[in-house]
């Protein structure tokens, strides 16, 4: 009897410790969830925000792909070998109505035959003739032996592009300041107007611009707001 009541009091030794490690381990439970409750809130929070918002992304991209539009920007069909003026823009007659006076407005007495030749690259007949006989033949002669240099200071808030058919007039004013033989000369506001147009383009002149008339006004400082222009 007495090794009957030794077991039992073994057994109810034992199942009082179990009961205690079980209450234990709930109690640790509870304090680890408190531990980590607002981590827990935070990202279940998280989770509602982002799961309605993933969701209007996807209804978003969908919509936005199904009512797509490709749009293709063609220029204008050039004519066979040749640009039409209406189809190039402003730019390009500024850019090379630029160029022109630069070469020829502004030089020194051991460059301006070079620029003068490549200027006269860019003209057409009759301006052509014209330009051989006044630059050419006269001024270029006059520049070298006077030694003269010349600056021509653009201003390109006073450039203008007018059009008509496929004729193109480009204003161009700026200060142009001389010397001659060591001595500056004042310097005056003067202008050039320029009329362009196409021909047949080639690799040298993708566009085919030449300048067809030159119109020189060597001081404008006196015009009223708008003459000459």
């Amino acid at each position: 009897m007495g090794k009957i009541k030794e077991a039992a009091q073994g057994v109810r030794e034992k199942v009082a410790d179990t009961q205690l490690t079980a209450a234990r381990s709930q109690n640790d439970t509870i304090r680890l969830w408190e531990n980590y409750k607002d981590q827990a809130m935070m990202w279940r929070a998280l989770s509602l925000i982002q799961l309605p918002t993933t969701f209007i992304a996807i209804i978003f991209a969908l919509v936005m792909w199904s009512t797509r539009e490709i749009t293709l920007s063609v220029p204008s069909k050039p004519m066979p070998g040749m640009y039409a003026a209406q189809d190039i823009p402003d730019t390009e007659f500024v850019n090379v109505a630029n160029d022109y006076v630069n070469l020829v407005a502004t030089y020194q007495p051991n460059t301006a035959r070079k620029q003068f030749e490549v200027a006269r690259s860019m003209l057409k007949e009759p301006l052509l003739t014209k330009f051989n006989d006044e630059n050419m033949n006269s001024e270029l002669p006059a520049i070298e032996t006077t030694l003269r240099t010349q600056v021509f200071f653009v201003d390109p808030l006073k450039t203008k592009v007018e059009r008509e058919g496929n004729k193109v007039y480009v204003s161009i004013s700026g200060e142009r300041w001389k010397v001659i033989a060591g001595a500056p000369i004042p310097s005056v506001t003067s202008r050039y107007r320029l009329e362009l147009t196409t021909i047949p383009r080639n690799p040298v002149n993708p566009y085919g611009i030449v300048i067809t008339n030159i119109v020189f006004n060597p001081n404008t400082r006196g015009e009223r707001p708008g003459e000459g222009e």
